[in-house]
């Protein structure tokens, strides 16, 4: 595939902040790509963008266009990304693509997949992986508070998820709707002091304690299931580091400080009473002992222990929490890392593992669905995003279009 134009702008995410969008043209058409960026960022992910701005990332970005339009560079599969890596290498010789921007080098390398995929005429997932057959099931958050509240009185929990297990991604589509309308009304009955206040990803965010959630997660999930088997999970994201200061844990709704010790018996008990399924990030971004013990004190078999800011789906890091034992998940963010290479190289070493990889939004989302099509492609089992809001379907949507192409292609 040779490239006739590659462009790089400024748009907005869905916090209304600045984020890059990707155009390359080639003889067969053009292609788009566009990247997220979180709030609540771990200290081991890549810049989202240059250190000198967003301006300078979209400005590098057209330089390198220029560098790979015409003959000097043909792209014809997953592989030559490695070329593109080491020519911006050149410039960007930092840990954290300092100068370049994960965000940036993310969107452009999405954007070169899909133009080698239109060049192969075939989806992207089909391109990636031809006998690719399996999709991963959402998990949806539903209840938020932490960081991406702008309540004075929210959850200290950023995320209360749930999570189906069905035959079909519709059917798991389906319930984690009807399940967000049951939560929703809950919150409207238990919360007076609600008013239709949602997060930055379109969650619910009451006033009401963690714990008053849990219960009414669980209420709603057990309407759903009593018409549904018992297919709805319950899980919840932390995001301990962002209440984390000088050894220990600050919370607020209600007012109470856990050291580490004390952390992990809370989460064990949540566990334990609530038959949780799913933790994330319980503990501050450098603490794998605490996620080590609360994973050996669990069912591995029933419960994950996931890790996202202490992986920060960089290999190396996961290659610690490996050896320590920590985690027995990770969340995937692709511009976590800006190299699609590396973010391979992390989900593949954490299957290798026995380690359930995740792929993921961000909270400032745009609607570009590239993370649908690689969670088909390199066979990761779940995907996390909101249940609802634009950005997010546009990602669940994308994976119940790629549900009809592989049924209709079915023999």
């Amino acid at each position: 595939m040779l490239v006739s134009d590659i462009r790089a702008e400024k748009i907005l995410d869905s916090r209304g902040e600045p984020s890059i969008l990707v155009t390359i043209e080639t003889k067969k058409g053009k292609v788009q790509a566009s990247s997220p960026s979180g709030k609540s960022r771990g200290k081991y992910e890549a810049l989202p963008f240059s250190t000198r701005g967003v301006d300078f990332s979209v400005s590098f970005i057209n330089v390198i266009g220029r560098k790979i339009v015409g003959d000097k560079i043909s792209f014809k599969e997953f592989s030559d990304l490695e070329k593109l890596e080491k020519m911006i290498r050149e410039f960007d010789k930092t840990d954290n693509w300092s100068v370049v921007g994960g965000n940036a080098l993310f969107a452009l390398e999405a954007a070169i997949l899909k133009a080698m995929a239109m060049d192969s005429e075939k989806e992207l997932w089909q391109f990636l992986n031809p006998k690719a057959k399996n999709l991963p099931m959402p998990l949806g958050n539903c209840i938020g508070g932490g960081a991406h509240s702008k309540k004075e009185v929210h959850p200290d929990i950023q995320e209360f998820l749930f999570m189906p297990k069905t035959q079909t991604f519709y059917d798991a589509y389906f319930l984690n709707l009807q399940a967000y309308r049951v939560a929703k009304a809950l919150v409207d009955e238990k919360d007076k002091t609600w008013d239709g206040e949602i997060t930055d990803e379109k969650a619910i965010c009451p006033s009401l304690s963690s714990e008053e959630i849990i219960i009414l997660m669980k209420e709603a999930a057990g309407r759903i299931n009593s018409r549904y088997k018992n297919i709805l999970n319950i899980g919840m994201d932390v995001a301990a580091s962002t209440f984390w200061d000088k050894g220990k844990y600050f919370y607020k709704n209600p007012e109470k400080k856990l050291n580490s010790e004390q952390q992990i018996k809370y989460f064990k008990d949540l566990i334990e009473k609530n038959s949780l399924f799913y933790i994330e990030d319980p503990f501050q971004e450098d603490d794998f002992s605490s996620f080590a013990e609360l994973l050996s004190q669990v069912d591995s078999k029933k419960v994950l222990i996931c890790g996202d800011d202490l992986t920060a789906t960089q290999p190396k890091r996961l290659e610690i929490a490996i050896k320590k034992k920590a985690v027995n998940a990770v969340i995937v963010k692709p511009n976590q890392n800006g190299s699609l290479i590396e973010t391979k190289k992390f989900v593949d070493l954490a299957k290798a593992n026995g380690i359930t990889p995740i792929i993921s939004h961000r909270s400032g989302e745009t609607s570009d669905s590239t993370i649908a099509d690689l969670a088909v492609a390199w066979d990761i089992p779940i995907i996390k995003t909101g249940i609802i809001g634009k950005e997010r379907l546009a990602k669940l949507h994308r994976l119940l279009r790629i549900e009809r192409e592989m049924r209709q292609n079915t023999p």
